[in-house]
């Protein structure tokens, strides 16, 4: 007479009315955490005060604070599903904006995440998703206004583009986003900022941006930020048609 097997043993997902962790659910908390902090405040000490653990515990699911990044990272990766990009003439720079707005808002959401990622040497293009999705740009930008860029160049454009989000969101979105606590955020919308003028009377292009002092959104910036990148990536098109 046979005996059926055991079903196999499966770890349960809740103890004493709480979630048990995960390899990935450790990560997400470190993603999530970076949205309501910041790098500089991400510790395995203090992300374990925010799941109710002790620090020791995190490492039963990752190695150290690297590994912990790296698992953030991929799920941050793996969460970007950008819009269709449409490289036909009438359409390619319209839905290059909006998916350099939907790039934008990906970052924004998890501030930090780049230069984090860079400070622990950490690839942040190595997820499957956005690998295809780098991917998919490259194969836009050979492909835009009918005859396309070379591939190096459409590489290039790729990169060029991804670097520019980025660096907005880091550089202009994040402080005021968060502003440090010794600054005003109000002097973070004045183009230019206090810290330009100050001293601006022996620099004569400064000096002429200071009188035309205004405040400027980031929305704003970002606009012209967006108009210098594809009129740019338009005029090389261009100049390879041409060729």
């Amino acid at each position: 007479m046979t005996t059926d097997p055991a079903p196999a043993r499966r770890r349960p997902t809740h103890r004493k009315g709480r979630a048990t962790l995960t390899r990935a659910s450790v990560g997400q908390a470190a993603l999530d955490f970076l949205g309501r902090h910041g790098p500089a405040e991400l510790t395995m000490r203090a992300l374990a005060t925010e799941l109710g653990v002790s620090p020791r515990a995190l490492y039963n699911y990752v190695e150290d604070r690297r590994d912990l990044i790296t698992v953030a990272a991929e799920i941050f990766q793996s969460e970007w599903r950008p819009p269709t990009l449409d490289p036909a003439p009438d359409r390619w720079r319209e839905t290059l904006r909006a998916y350099c707005h939907d790039l934008r808002a990906h970052y924004r959401r998890h501030p930090g995440m780049t230069t984090l990622a860079l400070s622990e040497n950490i690839t942040m293009a190595r997820h499957p998703v956005m690998l295809r999705n780098v991917d998919a740009l490259i194969g836009f930008f050979t492909e835009i206004g009918g005859t396309g860029l070379p591939p190096r160049e459409a590489y290039l454009a790729c990169m060029e583009t991804i670097r520019q989000i980025v660096g907005f969101v880091e550089f202009q979105d994040r402080p005021h986003d968060r502003p440090p606590e010794d600054l005003d955020p109000a002097e973070l919308r004045q183009t230019p900022p206090p810290w330009l003028r100050e001293g601006a009377d022996d620099l004569p292009h400064l000096r002429r941006a200071a009188e035309d002092q205004h405040s400027e959104l980031p929305d704003e910036v970002f606009e012209f930020t967006l108009d210098v990148l594809v009129d740019g990536i338009a005029a090389t098109a261009v100049k390879r048609r041409d060729l």
